[in-house]
This record gives C-alpha cells, sequence and structure tokens, in this order.
C-alpha cells in the first residue's frame, strides 16, 4: 500500500514541537472517539461483544486496543506508513495493517461492524499545505469512493453495518481542514471535497440498491476542542451543544445542512442480489 500521507516517512525524522502537540491531540481525540461515542452507540445498538470489528482508517490504533478492551474482536488498517511508527506503542499491534480501504486484506463477510471517520472524504481528491490549505476533485473521484465504499461493504457479514462519519459537505464551514487546526475554512457547497448525506446514499445505491442509508446524531461524537481555540468557537459552543442534542430526536436535523458532521449507517442486505 503506497499511502497518500506521510508515505515517504523517515523514522529519523525529528517531528517539530507543533506536530507532536498535534499527534497528542488526535489520541486524545481517536480515544474519545471511541469511549465516548462509538462504543456507548455499539451497545444501543445491541451489539454483542463477541463481533468483529475493523475501524478502517484507524490512525494511531489506540481504537483497537479499547475495542478489544471492550471485549470486541477488532482489528485495524490505514494507508500511512507513519502509523507503523505509532503502532509499536500499541498493545495489539498485531491486529493492525497498513492497506488500502478499497482492497482490504480480510475475506468477504468477516466483519459485522465497520467504523469509518474521517475517510471517505480524502479519496478522489487531491489536496495540498503550506501558507494555504488547498484541495481539487480529481476526475475520477466518484469511481474512487464507490470502490471504496464498496471495499468496506465486502467485507461485512449480511446484515452488518458500516459507519461514516465526516465533515457535512452541505455545511458552508469546514472546521477540520486548515492549515491551523479548528480554524473555519469557508467553502462552496459545489466545492466537490466534503461529501453530503445525499452523495453518499447515491453512492451506496450505487454499490448495491438494497442497501439501507440512515442518518445518526453526531451527539458526543465532537468535543471541538481545537474550535474552542478561536473566539467564534467559545461563542457558538453552547448553541452547537444545544442542536446536536436536538439531533438525538431529529433524524433530518442530523443529515440536514444544519450540521456540520455528518455520521452515516449503511446497513448491508441479508441476502446476495438473486440472479436475474
Amino acid at each position: 500500500m503506497r499511502g497518500a500521507y506521510y508515505d515517504q516517512f523517515d523514522e529519523n525524522t525529528t517531528l517539530t514541537d507543533e506536530h507532536l502537540r498535534a499527534l497528542q491531540r488526535e489520541l486524545d481525540g481517536a480515544s474519545a472517539r471511541i469511549s465516548e461515542y462509538y462504543a456507548p452507540l455499539l451497545a444501543r445498538s445491541g451489539n454483542h461483544l463477541s463481533q468483529r470489528i475493523l475501524d478502517a482508517g484507524c490512525g494511531n490504533g489506540i481504537s483497537v486496543d479499547l475495542l478489544v478492551r471492550d471485549g470486541y474482536d477488532a482489528w485495524g488498517i490505514d494507508s500511512s506508513s507513519l502509523r507503523r511508527a505509532q503502532w509499536r506503542d500499541r498493545q495489539h499491534r498485531h491486529r493492525l495493517a497498513v492497506a488500502d480501504g478499497a482492497n482490504l486484506p480480510f475475506d468477504t463477510g468477516y466483519f459485522d461492524v465497520v467504523l469509518c471517520s474521517g475517510v471517505i472524504e480524502h479519496v478522489g481528491v487531491e489536496e495540498g499545505g503550506g501558507e494555504q490549505y488547498r484541495v481539487r476533485t480529481l476526475p475520477h473521484r466518484d469511481d474512487a469512493r464507490r470502490s471504496f465504499l464498496s471495499g468496506l461493504l465486502r467485507v461485512l457479514t449480511p446484515g452488518g453495518t458500516l459507519y461514516l462519519d465526516f465533515p457535512n459537505g452541505a455545511f458552508p464551514i469546514d472546521f477540520w481542514h486548515n492549515t491551523r487546526g479548528g480554524s473555519a475554512r469557508f467553502h462552496s457547497v459545489h466545492e466537490g471535497f466534503l461529501p453530503t448525506f445525499a452523495e453518499i446514499r447515491d453512492l451506496a445505491r450505487q454499490v448495491d440498491p438494497r442497501i439501507v442509508v440512515t442518518p445518526v446524531s453526531p451527539n458526543r461524537r465532537l468535543r471541538f476542542q481545537q474550535v474552542r481555540a478561536h473566539w467564534y468557537g467559545r461563542a457558538f459552543a453552547k448553541p452547537m451543544q444545544l442542536l446536536f442534542f436536538l439531533m438525538d430526536h431529529s433524524l433530518y436535523l442530523s443529515r440536514s445542512p444544519l450540521n456540520p458532521f455528518l455520521v452515516v449507517r449503511l446497513t448491508k442486505p441479508m441476502a446476495a442480489p438473486t440472479a436475474s
């Protein structure tokens, strides 16, 4: 797997203090993603602890340690060679692999649940940093995203569940992709980078029209730690918390342009398509 990020990473490189702080924030965020959101969500959804779970885009791999601690048969993949250096600190590093979500090294129907956080928006686009964050949609974006979804769904057992989460392309402000963490990046809703609920639903139906696509409340998924470093983050923290609370009771709000961060559940059909 030739990763899109840090694929030329040299372990002898000295990381800056800002890089080290960013990696620590990532560790804290990855831990909260499982402990405060997905572990309770899986429990409420009736998932049995014996089930197999794949975290596709597991980053530093802490998610697998936490899920195994909770009793799940958990595995993780990521496409960055930087992660191999981080994974040495993981308790269950033998359950982690550098791999491409579209070509997963697992048997068909192997997992009951697949988690995929903050990955699909990076498929089929070209990004650049420096003084200003830049992103460009590639001509094959839809094909690449459809292939990525198909790869994740392939390893799901019939009736299994795929959870995708990512910033909402229908919301005009992106707090997650910029040269400074948590800073607001205003963008056109036609930018073509961040997906919308409708786009994910359409891609899933192209893979298999029987897939059930449902919005899920993002309440407790985000802590807005980096956004709070800015005045607007502090000003809107309470209203945003109220809005997220209301999403627990409204599927429309959860999928609407009022929601800055989507969580989408894709449920695989119980049986293979019938041959015509």
